[in-house]
């Protein structure tokens, strides 16, 4: 049944500019359908990110939008393109109506989800098309009508080049996290999507960091004439705002690890961050003698195991997710309130987009940075350029106020049959009782994305 959707002359939702404190969402012009199944989620007022840029994209603007991680940009992009598809023509086979980029497949799914959500009312088809699912099981999914492809580049171009993909059809094209594709090497193959779209498909661009390669998706449209919407949320205003931020000073690597050990041991969970694969690896071996229920992430792992490491971790049958940066931007879990940096990380930028995995949707959290004492100098310049003051604490294992911080505690040795057979570091890649596998029912072989009921969702 359709559902009932205030609309414009065109019959495409427009808006009127908000007021400069606006915080209700029918104030920006969203559908009441919509608004209601925000409510069910709990969602009731807009982020910053939100209010700026839903009026723009209602009106059909080009977006071009500088946001943290963790500032709810899926929904500024997502309520103006389902209110678009429920009023545009049915889909087609191979022919999405709207295309979301995104540069790793976690967030893919997770993108994808969210849009199953809100898309719902309106029978929206989401499909997430990304790598390591097999192309066979793509194809067949792709032969039913789709309207929403949220896509890996890579993944995209091979079902393009098979003829199982076809962009004519796109309304409106969103790049989300636009700096990281960059960082990646994918801009590129993400120009290549973009260009692919009819030049009349608007274009929605949305990354932590704004550059000339992020601004060039947008430069290169069509008629000159076509308004662009620049608009720039600080990470200060929202990210970092609610965030404690603690450098863990350790004499070496022996007694970082240690350290890792007792914070991984806390009653609650935590997101570990490390800065190779082999480090994850190595960490997950190291914690797997202990009673901790972890997981561990990285580029080589299959996906559907990796698919099954982050639902164990969201539902709590794990406890510790080890991962690489493959994780930084495609997690979004209820009240994870600790994130720790195994070592410090390469640069500003990725201690923040590793950091915003916490104090998300306007919680609190705690960032803790594992920095050897010939590390220091190093870690102080990169919290600098990151805009952040930390406190500074030593964390041997059993100092009092280390442990009363993190709620950090002596870990326990695992029984050596769990030791041995613990998949922390093989297999399925976590272990816990009763926990699915990476195979049978749990192995997913591509991605159709159905709403959730009474369950609170993150923007």
């Amino acid at each position: 049944m359709p559902i009932a959707w205030q609309s414009g002359d065109s019959g495409i939702l427009t808006s009127m500019p908000p007021p400069a404190e606006s915080s209700d969402f029918r104030q920006l012009g969203t559908p009441e359908a919509i608004v209601s199944i925000l409510r069910a989620q709990h969602i009731t007022s807009p982020t910053a990110v939100q209010v700026a840029t839903l009026p723009d994209a209602f009106a059909g603007k080009d977006v071009l939008a500088q946001a943290p991680t963790g500032s709810g940009k899926t929904l500024a992009f997502g309520i103006p393109l389902v209110t678009l598809l429920n009023n545009a023509s049915p889909a087609l086979p191979r022919y999405p109506r709207a295309l979301i980029i995104s540069p790793t497949r976690e967030l893919a799914d997770q993108i994808a989800d969210v849009l199953a959500d809100i898309g719902a009312a309106a029978g929206l088809r989401v499909l997430s098309l990304v790598g390591g699912d097999p192309v066979a099981k793509q194809q067949t999914l792709l032969a039913a009508p789709v309207d929403i492809a949220v896509v890996t580049p890579g993944r995209a171009h091979d079902l393009r080049r098979r003829g199982l993909l076809n962009l004519e059809q796109v309304l409106t094209v969103v790049v989300d996290e636009a700096d990281m594709l960059a960082d990646m090497g994918f801009l590129p193959d993400v120009l290549g999507l973009v260009r692919a779209c009819p030049k009349s498909a608007q274009r929605m661009v949305f990354s932590a960091t704004i550059n000339d390669d992020a601004a060039g998706l947008i430069r290169d449209r069509r008629a000159s004439s076509t308004e662009v919407a620049k608009h720039k949320v600080t990470a200060s205003r929202l990210t970092m705002r609610n965030m404690r931020h603690l450098l863990l000073r350790v004499e070496d690597n022996t007694e970082a690890d240690e350290v890792v050990a007792w914070i991984a041991s806390r009653k609650d969970q935590c997101v570990i961050f490390a800065n190779s694969k082999a480090r994850v690896v190595q960490l997950a071996k190291f914690l797997q003698f202990y009673d901790i229920k972890l997981g561990f992430l990285h580029g080589d792992r299959g996906q559907a195991t990796r698919r099954a490491v982050l639902k164990a971790f969201a539902d709590g049958e794990i406890n510790v997710l080890v991962t690489t940066d493959v994780a930084a931007r495609g997690i979004d879990i209820d009240a994870l309130d600790l994130v720790v940096h195994a070592d410090p990380p390469r640069d500003s930028a990725t201690y923040i987009h590793r950091s915003g995995r916490t104090a998300r949707a306007g919680a609190s959290g705690t960032v803790a940075m594992i920095v050897r004492d010939r590390q220091v100098d190093q870690a102080r310049e990169l919290l600098a350029g990151a805009g952040v003051e930390a406190e500074e604490l030593r964390a041997a294992p059993g100092l009092p106020r280390f442990v009363k911080e993190l709620g950090a505690r002596r870990p326990r040795r695992a029984r050596q049959d769990q030791s041995q057979s613990a998949s922390g570091a093989s297999g399925s890649g976590y272990r816990g009782r009763g926990g699915p596998s990476a195979s049978g029912k749990n192995r997913a072989g591509g991605r159709v994305h159905r709403p959730k009921r009474g369950k609170k969702k993150k923007r």
